[in-house]
């Protein structure tokens, strides 16, 4: 058994040539086999179905998933719009497919939905020596707090022994509407969820780059995203006296912590990462993401340095997972708010993800609303964090 993969990208401005050109680059590696699995990620100027006709007038009924995002990665480079495809086949790759809509109103309710349509081939699996992966993708434009929610309703339906890598859908940060893909299925507001089992390993790294500073601090108080108070006071008040040279406003808060979010201890050496997006009136904080009370935490810094060490470090643990089976293409699922943090070194953070993974490993990947995946314990919804999904090429070498 052997996974063969290749992937495409396009800048052509009209939908449908940008993804019939994209996938005509992601098939011809497959070298005439037909292709099991389409993962596609696109910007949002286009009329997302014409993209998918486009696509589909090369791959036929290969299963298909993937969304839109704050831009793409291809291994030719980074576009800040197009589309990225990548394609999938193996004699003993399968997929099972979900798209499910209301996320926003019914977070828990809509993920597990999802996850229940594929429940079935997950439990087909029980005691064989295949692994069973969930992609999951989400609308980011949602509500951070709904997608966490949702992928922990998600992670409680397919359980812990099948790992789940994915990312939150967006767009070139107008905040105004994007899509998720599941077959012909093109949805806002949804949940979009593919089971994919094989012989092959798949291989799943988590880093961000962000470092501790100052003295551990104490959620005393939280509800959901909102933190209002950190050691028994208003949230904001512990910003301003850690930081009382920045001189922290209500107008000026969003852009200091884009350089200072805040940090929760996990197990390993990786805190969790949660983007303070705004102040309220009463100095409490709104992040991307729940916040759990009473949860020990620290402010965070990170340099460009710090960040494209974080990206080479999860290229490596992702590979490394796969216990010695060539890698036959990598997924990378990157938070938009780095690349300017990074600003001239952003092509370098590719860079050292490909120099991992391989210059010529078929690539593709996506700059999210939020980052899905686990590294040392369960699943969890991350901020401002970089995510190498590496897919093996072959079953690893059975040890006696």
């Amino acid at each position: 058994m052997t996974i063969i993969a290749g992937s495409g990208s396009s800048r052509h401005t009209e939908a449908y040539q940008a993804g019939r050109l994209a996938a005509e680059a992601a098939v011809a590696p497959l070298q005439g086999h037909v292709p099991r699995l389409i993962i596609v990620f696109t910007t949002e100027p286009f009329e997302q179905a014409d993209v998918l006709r486009g696509i589909r007038a090369i791959t036929g009924p290969a299963a298909l998933i993937g969304g839109c995002s704050g831009g793409l990665m291809t291994a030719q480079g980074i576009d800040p719009a197009g589309v990225a495809v990548l394609a999938l086949t193996g004699d003993d790759l399968e997929v099972a497919l979900a798209l499910e809509p209301g996320l926003s109103s019914r977070p828990h309710l809509t993920a597990e939905r999802a996850a229940e349509q594929v429940e079935d081939y997950l439990a087909e699996q029980e005691g064989s020596n295949r692994q069973s992966t969930a992609l999951l993708f989400t609308d980011g434009l949602t509500g951070m707090l709904a997608v966490d929610m949702a992928l922990q309703s998600a992670s409680a339906v397919l359980g812990p022994l099948c790992p789940i890598v994915g990312g939150a859908a967006g767009d070139n940060l107008h905040y105004k509407q994007t899509y998720l893909f599941a077959d012909e299925q093109i949805e806002s507001d949804a949940v979009a969820l593919a089971l994919l089992t094989s012989s092959a390993p798949i291989g799943i790294g988590v880093r961000h780059g962000w470092k501790p500073v100052g003295r551990r601090l104490v959620i005393t108080r939280s509800s959901g995203n909102i933190i209002y108070e950190i050691d028994s006071r208003p949230a904001l008040e512990i910003y301003r006296e850690l930081f009382p040279q920045a001189d922290i406003t209500a107008e000026t808060f969003r852009e200091f912590t884009r350089y200072h979010p805040i940090g929760f201890p996990q197990l390993g050496e990786e805190f969790l990462i949660r983007l303070p997006l705004e102040v309220h009136p009463d100095g409490s904080i709104a992040c991307a993401g729940t916040i759990p009370e009473n949860a020990v935490a620290q402010i965070m810094v990170g340099s460009p340095d710090s960040l494209l060490d974080a990206a080479e470090a999860a290229a490596t643990q992702a590979v490394a997972a796969l216990a010695g089976s060539p890698i036959a293409a990598a997924i990378v699922i990157d938070c938009v708010t780095r690349p300017p943090l990074l600003g001239a070194e952003v092509g370098t953070e590719l860079t050292r993800i490909q120099a991992i993974v391989g210059h010529d490993t078929p690539l593709i990947g996506m700059y999210s609303f939020g980052e899905v995946a686990a590294d040392e314990g369960p699943v969890c919804f991350h901020n401002k964090t970089v995510v190498v999904c590496a897919i093996g090429k072959e079953a690893r070498t059975a040890t006696v």
